[in-house]
Order: structure tokens, then sequence, then C-alpha cells
């Protein structure tokens, strides 16, 4: 009966770790494609869109979170709050430039060198 029981359990410990594996639907980084996908919602884009992914908290005093793409580009979501709207939601360049992907072309952006 004891051996039934722990059989049991390691069962259901072993159905936890692959339900609790299974319902991360975001654990990879932000691919360019997900971004363009994110940037088709304007100015209705917020923090929550982007939960799931991994991201480097780089703000001091404001909320800024980076988000990784690839060695050239990645996001960076800012804001006073993340109960608020971001002040701005920009895709950047390594070099530095960036635009605000609510609002500019993200295709032109890259196709500029």
């Amino acid at each position: 009966m004891r051996g039934k029981r722990n059989l049991i359990m390691l069962l259901l410990f072993a159905l936890t770790i692959i339900l609790s594996a299974c319902n991360d639907k975001k654990a990879a980084i932000l691919s360019m494609d997900e971004v363009r996908d994110l940037a088709q919602q304007g100015e209705a884009l917020s923090w929550k869109d982007f939960e799931g992914y991994p991201f480097e908290d780089v703000g001091s005093g404001l909320y800024i979170r980076k988000y990784e793409i690839n060695d050239d580009y990645h996001v960076l979501v800012g804001g006073g709050s993340v109960d608020t709207a971001p002040l701005y939601i920009n895709l950047v360049k390594r070099n530095g430039e960036k635009i605000d992907i609510r609002y500019d072309d993200i295709d032109h952006f890259i196709r500029i060198k």
C-alpha cells in the first residue's frame, strides 16, 4: 500500500513539472516577427504584451526593460509605472538609432543602414 502511495505521489509530481513547462507560452526571446506583430497594436500596446519574454531591468528611477532580439536589435519599454501606458516602446539598433514601434515603420528602419 505504501509503495502504491509513493508511486502516485511521484506521478503527481512529474505531471506538475510537465504541465508547468507546457504553460510557458513565451519562454523564448522576442523575435523581430513578434515585434512586428506587436507593433500592429499601435497605442494600445502595453507592458502586458511583453509578459513572458525575458528582459533586463536597465532603469534607474523609471521602469525600463530591455528585451534582446538578436545581435543587432533590442526593444526598450520605459515608463513611470508598469500600471500605466509606457512612455515609449523603442526598437533600438546597436549603433543607438531608435524608433517607437507604436508609430514608426519597422521595416523601413531595418532597411536603413
